[in-house]
């Protein structure tokens, strides 16, 4: 006797700048094409607010326009920028969506200089990000000013996935945005969890840290082996705003939380925080994280784990 194996729901799509893929056990809900359409347009929204490479994006507007004159955003984005101003205090201001001009020098200096980088991060950042509520607009204090949404945006669309989800009646689920950044709901239908590897990144069949997933969000920062450190100092893509610089190294932080844009946002603050007390200091200020620091020298990893995963709900 053959016995058929039920196929899960599988749907993927591009935005960001990376594939955004979504896995729904077999019959979690009874049209779940039609839950996955409904994903999809939502983070399609999103992007076409948030994305700097579009022209119309209400954040191109504001890098544009934004020294000239107040910009109104969309209520929703505005509402975000005033988080990112929280989460900007509560990092204490490693992370920082300002950091445009910063990306612009990188841009086009493969070997930076750390005098002019460090000049560039005393003169910009999210102090000349000025929002007023009551217009939801944004201005810019200075020419060069600007925002950029690389360091949240993926976070932001897994949360809001995550309400969908649960508006639908999804009890399980798993989705993948870029395979940096994850979202599970509920479990793997074989198992009391979602099995998450994080691999090693000089050894393909080898892994350096599991994770039991449950409802929750993983977000991964640093080293990939899409991503390698450039250069001979090995800088990666990661800016530290407050020296301008690049971080370096083969290193990867992976921060488990269970709000997907806390793991986001949170994943590149420790993967900047340069030494216990800055760390110390961010789990006092987000309870319930859980952090993997990978560092590798000689191709062999060195593996720190501080914090303790919560399943707690914090938005």
């Amino acid at each position: 006797m053959i016995f058929a194996m039920a196929t899960p729901y599988h749907h993927a799509f591009w935005a960001m700048g990376t594939r955004f893929e979504l896995l729904l056990p077999a019959g979690e809900v009874p049209q779940p094409a039609a839950v996955a359409a409904r994903v999809e347009r939502e983070v399609s929204w999103w992007e076409a607010r948030l994305s700097r490479f579009r022209e119309e994006s209400d954040l191109s507007r504001i890098n544009r326009e934004g020294y000239d004159h107040p910009v109104a955003v969309d209520p929703r984005v505005f509402s975000l920028l005033e988080e990112c101003a929280r989460w900007h205090a509560t990092t204490h201001g490693l992370f920082d969506p300002a950091v445009l001009p910063l990306l612009r020098y990188h841009e086009v200096h493969s070997v930076p200089d750390a005098a002019a980088a460090a000049a560039l991060a005393r003169r910009h950042g999210w102090r000349e990000v000025v929002l007023d509520a009551a217009a939801h607009s944004v201005a810019l204090a200075s020419p060069e000013a600007g925002l950029d949404a690389g360091a949240f945006g993926k976070g932001l669309a897994l949360r809001v996935t995550r309400r969908l989800l649960r508006e639908a009646g999804v009890a399980h689920a798993l989705v993948s945005f870029g395979e940096s950044s994850l979202l599970t709901l509920g479990h793997h239908p074989h198992g009391d969890h979602w099995p998450v590897s994080l691999p090693h990144l000089f050894e393909p069949l080898a892994q350096v840290y599991r994770f039991r997933l449950g409802d929750g969000a993983l977000s991964v920062s640093g080293a990939s082996r899409q991503r390698r450190p450039r250069g001979r100092k090995g800088y990666l893509h990661i800016i530290d705003p407050r020296s301008g610089m690049p971080v370096t190294g083969w290193k990867q932080t992976a921060v488990q939380h269970p709000n997907p844009l806390a793991a986001e946002v949170l994943s590149t603050a420790f993967l900047i925080a340069q030494n216990r007390e800055e760390e110390e200091s961010l789990l006092e200020n987000f309870p319930g994280t859980f952090v993997v620091k990978v560092e590798y020298l000689n191709e062999k990893p060195n593996i720190v784990t501080f914090g303790s995963p919560n399943r707690r709900d914090d938005g």
